[in-house]
C-alpha cells in the first residue's frame, strides 16, 4: 500500500467516525429553551426555591402562613378540607392547612403542605364522557364483544340473540375521571427551571444537570423522586411524583411528571 493510499484511507475512516459521532449526538434531545407548553406570562405564578414557595410573588411559609392569610391572594378560604379540595380541583394547587398539634378548637390553621399538579391523576371512582381516543377504544370493545358473541353462539349451536347484541351496541362510552379535575395552567418554576405540562424524567434530569443541580433521586419506587437539600443525606427540598408506564415484563418505558410537593 502506497503512502498516498494509506493517507486517503485514514482520512476516510476519520470522516466516517466523525459522521457516526455527530449522528449519535443528533439523536439526543437538546432541551434548548423553555420546555414545551411553558407560558412565562401564565397566571397564577408559582416560584419554588428549595422548599420556599412564592405564589404570585407572595411567600407562603409552612407552619407560619395562616390559611386565612391567603384569602386576598387566592380569593377563597381553604381552611376546611372541602374548600381546599374545591380549590385544588379548579386550579391544580393543593394547599393543606391544619391547626397546631394540641391547639384548642377554633385556633388558626397554618399551611402544612403545598403541591402543584401539572398532570391530573386517573381516578377510577369518577367517570367522564369519552374523548376521541376513548370513543375509539369503546368502538373496539364493542366490536370485540360482538365477535365474541358470534363465536360463542356458533360453537354451541345457539340461535342468534339479537337482544344481547342490542345491549352491547347500547353500552355508554365512559372513561375514568381525573383528580384534580384541572391541572395547573399557570407558570411554574423550580430552582430556576421552568416546568412544562409534559416533561419526562429524562428531560428533567438533563435540565437539572445543565443548571448545576443535583439529579432527582428515586425514593422507594419509580413514581417518587426527591430533590435533596444537601449532597449527603436524604433531607429533601421537594418530592416529585411521576406517572409511570411499563411495557413487557414490567420494564419502564416512560415517566412523566405529575406533581411536585413541598416539603
Amino acid at each position: 500500500m502506497t503512502p498516498m493510499v494509506f493517507m486517503i484511507r485514514q482520512r476516510l475512516l476519520a470522516c466516517l467516525l466523525s459522521l457516526l459521532v455527530v449522528g449519535c449526538e443528533a439523536r439526543e434531545p437538546e432541551y434548548v429553551g423553555d420546555p414545551q407548553g411553558v407560558n412565562r406570562n401564565g397566571k397564577p405564578q408559582v416560584i419554588i426555591r428549595g422548599e420556599g414557595v412564592r405564589l404570585n410573588g407572595v411567600p407562603i411559609r409552612q407552619y407560619q402562613t395562616k390559611a386565612t392569610d391567603l384569602i386576598p391572594l387566592i380569593g377563597t378560604d381553604i381552611s376546611s378540607q372541602e374548600s381546599s379540595d374545591v380549590y385544588w380541583n379548579a386550579t391544580g394547587l393543593q394547599i393543606h392547612a391544619t391547626p397546631d398539634d394540641g391547639a384548642p378548637t377554633g385556633a388558626p390553621e397554618f399551611i402544612r403542605g403545598f403541591e402543584v399538579w401539572v398532570r391530573p391523576g386517573i381516578d377510577y371512582g369518577k367517570h367522564q364522557d369519552c374523548d376521541e381516543a376513548g370513543f375509539a377504544r369503546h368502538r373496539e370493545s364493542v366490536e370485540m364483544s360482538l365477535a365474541s358473541l358470534d363465536k360463542f353462539e356458533k360453537e354451541n349451536g345457539f340461535p342468534r340473540d339479537e337482544a344481547a347484541r342490542q345491549r352491547v351496541l347500547n353500552r355508554e362510552c365512559s372513561m375514568a375521571g381525573k383528580t384534580p379535575e384541572h391541572a395547573f395552567s399557570g407558570y411554574l418554576e423550580v430552582d430556576g427551571m421552568p416546568i412544562g405540562p409534559n416533561m419526562s424524567l429524562k428531560e428533567i434530569q438533563a435540565r437539572r444537570k445543565r443548571l448545576g443541580l443535583q439529579p432527582l433521586y428515586m425514593n422507594s419506587s419509580p413514581q417518587i423522586y426527591l430533590a435533596l437539600k444537601y449532597k449527603t443525606g436524604f433531607e429533601k427540598d421537594q418530592t416529585w411524583y411521576f406517572e409511570v408506564k411499563t411495557g413487557d415484563g414490567g420494564v419502564i418505558v416512560d415517566q412523566r411528571l405529575k406533581s411536585i410537593s413541598i416539603p
